[in-house]
């Protein structure tokens, strides 16, 4: 979320491969160097993908970068905010919850617990107050390779009556990418502008990542899925 005056810069989608499994993540400082943080676990992935049910949303942390410039201003910094059902509120500039700011190029690499497939519109991103642009990559498994689903995204249709106003969200399809499924999505500022900004809330405020349509996984993508008999999931 953008407020003041601040200086657009034109810079390709930023892209950096999430790491694997349990990963610390790496919120860089003003130096330049990791700060480790508490580390996230994601389940390790076995050999198959089960399919999602649409209104699934992100359960783990893989992966978060955010730049120092934006660190050294952001008040809502925690990744894991980004998890679960849309559930932002408060009132701006500093009494908001509920979401993670990206800050200029920062990501979010995010575990879905299961795939979600291509097929007419399969995911939501959902964000806080503005229209922020959002780039969004997909792999099946954390440590990629990554592809890219679609760049700097703007990200601020009002999800209507019966929902806060400071909600928005925007929609993409895997099949934007050539992806005919994936498990891990990573979220990145797709704004860029440059920071420091002005404000507490640089980039794009993720609140939650959802799936919102599937399709059958097993039938039009069955290397994602069990042979008969086999169990667990990717």
């Amino acid at each position: 979320m953008r407020r003041g005056r601040t200086v657009r810069i034109s810079a390709r989608p930023l892209l950096r491969f999430g790491r694997v499994a349990a990963v610390g993540v790496a919120l860089l400082s003003g130096c330049g160097g990791p700060i480790p943080t508490t580390p996230m676990e994601s389940p390790s992935p076995p050999a198959f993908c089960a399919p999602l049910p649409a209104g699934s949303y992100a359960r783990a942390v893989t992966d978060a970068w955010i730049p120092g410039c934006s660190l050294a201003q952001n008040i809502y910094n925690d990744p894991t905010q980004a998890l679960g059902p849309p559930d932002a509120a408060g009132s701006g500039p500093d009494h908001f919850s509920g979401f993670v700011s990206l800050g200029f190029g920062g990501f979010i690499t995010l575990d879905m617990g299961g795939c979600v497939a291509a097929g007419t519109t399969a995911v939501r991103v959902w964000q806080v107050v503005g229209e922020e642009g959002v780039t969004l990559y997909g792999a099946t498994r954390p440590e990629g390779p990554y592809t890219l689903i679609a760049a700097r995204r703007p990200c601020g249709h009002a999800p209507g009556a019966g929902r806060p106003k400071i909600w928005r969200y925007c929609d993409f399809d895997l099949a934007e990418g050539g992806l005919s499924a994936a498990r891990y999505l990573k979220v990145e500022d797709g704004e860029l502008w440059a920071c420091p900004g002005g404000t507490v809330t640089e980039g794009p405020d993720i609140d939650a990542v959802e799936v919102i349509s599937t399709r059958d996984i097993c039938t039009d993508s069955p290397a994602f899925c069990p042979p008969p008999h086999a169990t667990g999931s990717l």
